[in-house]
């Protein structure tokens, strides 16, 4: 159905102010970039905050979408995309301070986030939970169809990655007590982070299953499983430990398997 005259008034009156707050946003983080480059000692803190302003405008981006859904029945292609494109930076962004290395040990995380020290146990876990909610509405505003089905996946494995590496286990191991300020907070961090690497874990398996067959996102799983394993010693989870040192076993067998038949393709 055509959309009305009234309709593309009323439309173009509900992103009015999402489209100025938008166009604030980017100076904010054009400033912030600015200061970036005089303030080398601060960066860490600067990069967190300019990833929280990528959120706002990602934010931004989707009620624009809904809008258009909403008033004119018309999907807006170009606002998901630039929505899509801001999250990759939110990303980026937060690794440069914590590290993207996906396969490093837990207690080499304290290094990287002495440059972010003054952020709270509270902090990180509202920032994880914000990539998280972030990633899945993308997801879902996308649809199953979506041509970036693959990528997020991907984009799924660096944000589990992402969260496992802001967390300082050797602190959290420190106040591990019921009296401990930000005691339930840090153990609803350690649940979201556990949970996440196993759900990327399964998406780039199912990834390597219905679509690339690509050994290194069976390698990307078992990397992911073998944070969450490592986490699950740390905290003396015995049997849940054993059960996925079994999956990692079968999924570096895989690996291996694959790297053989794609060396014997290659002679033949």
């Amino acid at each position: 159905m055509t959309a009305t005259k009234a309709d593309k008034a009323a439309y173009n009156d509900a992103i009015k102010v999402p489209k100025e707050n938008i166009a604030v946003l980017i100076k904010e983080t054009k400033d912030i970039a600015l200061k970036k480059k005089k303030m080398a000692n601060i960066q860490g803190y600067l990069n967190l905050e300019l990833a929280m302003k990528h959120i706002h405008l990602i934010t931004l981006y989707l009620n624009m979408s809904d809008a258009s859904i909403e008033i004119l029945k018309v999907r807006n292609s170009m606002f998901l995309e630039n929505a899509r494109k801001e999250f990759y930076k939110v990303v980026q962004y937060i690794e440069e301070v914590v590290g993207s290395d996906i396969d490093r040990s837990l207690s080499e995380n304290k290094d990287y986030l002495v440059k972010i020290n003054r952020i709270t146990i509270r902090q990180t876990l509202e920032i994880c939970k914000k990539l998280l909610f972030v990633n899945e509405t993308l997801v879902e505003k996308m649809g199953e169809n979506s041509k970036w089905k693959w990528s997020f996946v991907d984009l799924h494995v660096r944000v589990a990655n992402v969260i496992k590496n802001m967390i300082n286990f050797s602190e959290i191991e420190q106040y591990r007590n019921f009296n401990s300020e930000f005691f339930q907070d840090r153990e609803d961090l350690l649940k979201l982070c556990k949970k996440t690497l196993e759900d990327a874990a399964k998406q780039a398996r199912n990834k390597y299953e219905l679509s690339t067959q690509a050994p290194e996102d069976i390698k990307k799983a078992a990397d992911l499983l073998t944070g969450l394993r490592s986490l699950q010693v740390l905290y003396g989870e015995t049997e849940e430990a054993a059960k996925t040192k079994n999956v990692i076993d079968a999924l570096k067998a895989r690996v291996e398997e694959e790297e053989k038949k794609n060396k014997n393709k290659k002679k033949n």
